[in-house]
C-alpha cells in the first residue's frame, strides 16, 4: 500500500536520529526558513503544508517551501481552532467563539461562510469533515461526539465521552480515520475512538501534533517522532529533541523547532531510517 499523509495541527527538532540498530541515512534539507510564531500546521493531500500563526494568519507552502497563497491577519480573525486542508481543493476552518464552519479554496480565498446550526450542539469546542462529506462535532456541554449531515442538521450518529475515569478531557483536535475517530487531549494524549464511541486506545504521552502516513498514526512524544501502525500497534520512530510540530508525508519531513525556525526535509520510507540534522 502506498503510504500517504494525513497531516494536522499542533507540536515537536534541534537533531533528528532515528532509533533502530541500523545506520540512520542523513537527510537531504530541503529549506530552512523563520516565518514567525506558528500556532498550527497541517498538510493536505498533495503535500502542501499550511502553518497557522498566533495572530491568525495563514500560509500555505508547496513542497520546496515556496508560498503558494496567503490569509493576512486581520482584527477580527483569531487563531483557528481547527484547520482541515486534506479535502482538497478546499480548506476547512472552524472557529469556536462564533461557531463559524468557514471554506476557502486553494488560493485561501474565501468560499463559503456559515454558522453550526445551534440544534446540534450546545458548546461545540470542535468541528471537522469526514471521508463522506459529513461534519464531526464535539459538543463541550455534554461531551457527546455526533456525525451530522451538514445540509439537513440531520445527526447519524451520537455518543457520549465516559469522563467517570478520570479528569475530564481538554480536546484541542479531533480528526476521523479508516472509520476511527482521533481526538487529542490538551494533558493527556491522544484518544481513540471506534464510530461508535468505544474506546480503542489511549496514546498517553503524545504531545505536539499528530498525522497519518498510510496506515500509521504519528505523533510526537518524548522528543521523537512515533509512527505506531493502527493494525499491528507496532512503532517505529525517529528522534526529534527541541520541536515543537512535525509533519511526515512520503516526500517530506518538515519541522518547526521552539526558536520558530522551520526546517522541510527530504523523505523516503524506503530509506528509513534517516538522520535529521
Amino acid at each position: 500500500m502506498k503510504r500517504k499523509v494525513f497531516g494536522f495541527t499542533i507540536s515537536w527538532v534541534v537533531m533528528c536520529v532515528a532509533v533502530p540498530s541500523v545506520e540512520a541515512q542523513q537527510a537531504v534539507k530541503v529549506k530552512e526558513f523563520k516565518p514567525g510564531k506558528i500556532e498550527k500546521v497541517s498538510v493536505d493531500r498533495l503535500g502542501n503544508f499550511f502553518l497557522v500563526f498566533t495572530n491568525g494568519a495563514i500560509r500555505k507552502y508547496d513542497p520546496q517551501g515556496k508560498v503558494l497563497a496567503a490569509l493576512p491577519a486581520k482584527p477580527d480573525h483569531k487563531t483557528p481552532d481547527l484547520i482541515e486542508p486534506w479535502f482538497h481543493p478546499s480548506v476547512f476552518v472552524f472557529r469556536k467563539d462564533n461557531h463559524q464552519l468557514i471554506t476557502y479554496d486553494r488560493n485561501l480565498e474565501l468560499s463559503d461562510e456559515v454558522r453550526l446550526d445551534p440544534s446540534i450542539a450546545i458548546s461545540p469546542s470542535l468541528v471537522c469533515p469526514t471521508n463522506d462529506n459529513k461534519l464531526l462535532v464535539f459538543d463541550e456541554a455534554d461531551y457527546s461526539v455526533k456525525k451530522v449531515k451538514p445540509f439537513t442538521h440531520q445527526i447519524i450518529t451520537e455518543f457520549d465521552i465516559d469522563t467517570t475515569q478520570s479528569a475530564k478531557p481538554d480536546f484541542i483536535f479531533m480528526r476521523e480515520y479508516q472509520n476511527l475517530i482521533f481526538m487529542q487531549d490538551k494533558n493527556s494524549g491522544i484518544f481513540i475512538y471506534s464510530n461508535v464511541g468505544k474506546l480503542v486506545n489511549q496514546i498517553r504521552t503524545a504531545s505536539g501534533n499528530f498525522g497519518f502516513f498510510g496506515e500509521e498514526l504519528f505523533y510526537l512524544q518524548d522528543d521523537k517522532i512515533v509512527f505506531y501502525d493502527l493494525y499491528t500497534e507496532k512503532t517505529r520512530e525517529i528522534k526529534c529533541p527541541s520541536a515543537i510540530f512535525a509533519i511526515v508525508t512520503d516526500e517530506r519531513i518538515l519541522t518547526v523547532m521552539k526558536n520558530g525556525k522551520v526546517i522541510l526535509y527530504e523523505f523516503s520510507d524506503q530509506k528509513f531510517p534517516v538522520e535529521l540534522r
